[in-house]
């Protein structure tokens, strides 16, 4: 299911990945989630044609490979592809697409015709993780 880069003697070969996807169904919409670890969400491309959705990713830039003398390399960021058939017809014009921990959402509302669209997921901040102690309310009594 999966072609993924190899090193064999020293020579990487990468390959595009083939995402796993889950697909829901909820009664007005469908929401696909997709992994793509590694990535950065302006390097994120979906497109929604007809029935189809196409997800493709590419690694963040030239230099990811610091160095090409793996004793063993099992895994890499991408790149990413995968084409899916969607059980109804969606709105890609109002989809909305969220990309966190390494899982895309894409969540698109159900209508009788399809719309198609190409989404451009927008970087909304730089903070990879966080501890929140306190949010601005007095402390609770424990």
């Amino acid at each position: 299911m999966v072609d993924s880069p190899m090193s064999c003697f020293g020579v990487l070969h990468v390959q595009t990945q083939v995402l796993p996807v889950n697909i829901y169904r909820e009664q007005h919409r469908i929401m696909v989630a997709a992994l793509l670890p590694g990535m950065e969400p302006q390097n994120i491309h979906v497109e929604i044609d007809g029935y189809r959705l196409t997800i493709a990713a590419s690694p963040r830039g030239p230099g990811q490979q610091r160095t090409q003398q793996f004793v063993q390399e099992e895994w890499t960021a991408g790149p990413y592809r995968r084409t899916v058939e969607l059980p109804v017809a969606v709105d890609g014009a109002a989809a909305n697409a969220t990309y966190d921990n390494g899982v895309l959402v894409v969540i698109l509302p159900i209508v009788e015709r399809p719309v198609g669209a190409i989404l451009a997921m927008l970087k909304v901040g730089t903070a990879k993780g966080q501890l929140i102690r306190h949010v601005g309310l007095e402390p609770r009594p424990r």
